[in-house]
């Protein structure tokens, strides 16, 4: 299978996983009066795109710009145009057509919580809008960096790898970065989203998953559904939703996706990915792993450099390798690791160990 083929059937296996377990938000919203499951979204701007993909973007010239900035150019350019190919702009929208009949339906999304719902409804756009715009030659740095991890750590979820779809996905669009801008294919989404009109409650959504990120946390009890969540290197609380269905016990040390309330009147975060559990070392040595990794100094310096390391580490695949190397055993709702992320030989299955 072709790097471009995989990519593309990672990006359907997410969306359709993420339909699983779930909560209403469609129905909920539009009663609610939330605008973006109404006005122009996801669907409009894909059949758009479509139109401009099938009608063969080139490159632009601007080869030190930003990459968003070189793929708005280029569209721009695009719509001035003054031919028009009337078979590119069927077979365009055609294609986006079909993408968006992968996106989860309302009737699914009734099944679960509103405020995971929302999220996985942006998740989904996200997937069909990065689907269509790694087509673009502009792209391919991206193309490259998901292409190579995919080759390496072959994601889906246990037994074939610890990373699961939902992690891996989410560190594809929102992480794995190019360029000193640290340029993403969310944030590229989320400049082509604001020129060309998504609506702006679906980029809000998009926005905070841009801004999310993995962190560690202490497990510190339950509140009926919801789990209680320290951040180690923050001491943030939150209380949170945990959708795959683990709620886990206090004391446990967390690896985990944590999104904000996506709307207001939800109130409650969301673990985005299936949790993974450390099983050891203890609490005390991952403290001593943040000290090690963050600097003496001021507090804002100190939260700064933590949010830096947990969403993109020393290197690109720095906790790609810690997720895979430290896998000890799993159930369907959670993924249960091993080791620190610095320390190589304390990982389960470091090459070094064999």
């Amino acid at each position: 299978m072709g790097k471009a083929s995989l990519r593309k059937r990672l990006q359907r296996e997410q969306r359709q996983a993420l339909q699983g377990p779930l909560a209403c938000v469609e129905s909920e919203a539009a009663a609610r009066g939330v605008p973006w499951v109404r006005g122009r979204g996801g669907p409009e701007i894909s059949a758009a795109l479509g139109e401009m993909i099938a009608g063969s973007l080139s490159p632009s010239a601007m080869s030190t710009a930003p990459i968003a900035t070189k793929l708005i150019a280029s569209m721009d350019r695009h719509a001035r145009g003054k031919v028009v190919d009337f078979a590119a702009i069927v077979a365009g929208r055609k294609a986006a057509e079909e993408l968006q009949e992968t996106v989860v339906t309302p009737e699914r999304l009734k099944a679960h919580h509103p405020a995971h719902a929302a999220y996985i409804y942006a998740q989904n756009q996200v997937s069909v809008l990065s689907e269509q715009l790694t087509e673009l030659p502009h792209m391919a740095p991206f193309v490259k960096i998901v292409a190579k991890a995919e080759d390496l750590y072959m994601p889906g979820g246990p037994p074939m790898s610890p990373l699961t779809a939902s992690y891996f996905t989410s560190w594809a669009f929102f992480d794995a970065c190019v360029g000193p801008a640290k340029e993403t294919i969310g944030t590229v989404i989320l400049a082509f989203g604001a020129k060309f009109g998504i609506h702006e409650e679906l980029l809000h959504l998009i926005r905070l998953m841009q801004q999310s990120r993995m962190g560690l946390y202490l497990h510190e009890g339950t509140e009926g559904d919801l789990v209680i969540l320290r951040e180690l290197g923050t001491d943030t609380l939150c209380r949170a939703i945990s959708p795959a269905g683990y709620n886990g016990q206090k004391g446990e040390i967390w690896y985990a996706r944590v999104l904000p309330p996506p709307l207001p009147q939800t109130g409650v975060h969301v673990v985005f990915t299936t949790p993974y559990v450390i099983l050891h070392p203890p609490l005390a040595e991952w403290r001593a792993y943040l000290r090690r990794v963050l600097p003496a100094g001021p507090q804002e310096a100190r939260l700064h450099t933590y949010e830096q390391h947990m969403k993109y580490g020393p290197t690109r695949n720095y906790w790609n390798d810690f997720v895979f190397e430290g896998y000890v055993n799993h159930r369907a709702e959670v993924i249960f690791l091993a080791g620190l992320p610095d320390l190589p030989a304390s990982r389960p299955h470091f090459i070094g160990n064999s």
